[in-house]
């Protein structure tokens, strides 16, 4: 490819890539601001999100960039909204570990269900064979960044993509 058709084909990716982006986050929020959450509480609840498994809150703090001080404070009124579970550290009971509530994973999928929605209404627009074509092209990017290849059941010549083509996907940073 030469230098012009890839700086062509990133102009058009960043087009796209930030349009998706801010659309998704859109889509997305009425779940989060029918909580009513303050923006640094909905942040925490979707780096919980992220975790696979309970943390400290010192953790928390710093993948917000926030003080322990202010992101105990927002762990604090996320526990009273039942959003967020609290536990003592098996090997040192002066840590607590945090992790999403029932009612916090249900909250942050009802989010994420929002953003996948918008995304599949946009591609809706797509013919198929452009979309084939478009999987095919981008296969070589997906294996350079080390996304894994989908299986045959994940994508099919037969049927559209299954919601879940992606579902190994890493999260974008709050």
């Amino acid at each position: 490819m030469s230098a012009t058709t890839a700086e062509d084909l990133l102009t058009v990716l960043e087009s796209f890539i930030g349009r998706l982006h801010c659309g998704i986050q859109t889509a997305g929020i009425e779940a989060l601001i029918a909580a009513d959450l303050t923006f640094s509480q909905m942040r925490t609840l979707l780096v919980l999100s992220q975790q696979p498994e309970p943390g400290p809150i010192h953790e928390i703090a710093t993948r917000l960039e926030l003080s322990v001080a202010a992101a105990g404070r927002n762990v604090d009124q996320l526990v009273r909204l039942g959003l967020v579970d609290r536990v003592e550290d098996d090997a040192d009971r002066r840590v607590k570990r945090i992790s999403l509530s029932g009612r916090g994973r249900t909250l942050i999928a009802t989010f994420k269900d929002g953003q996948r929605r918008y995304a599949l209404e946009l591609l809706a627009d797509v013919a198929e064979r452009d979309a084939r074509h478009l999987i095919e092209a981008l296969r070589p990017v997906m294996a350079k960044l080390g996304c894994p290849e989908p299986g045959p059941a994940e994508i099919s010549t037969a049927s559209p993509p299954s919601p879940q083509l992606y579902h190994h996907r890493q999260e974008i940073p709050v």
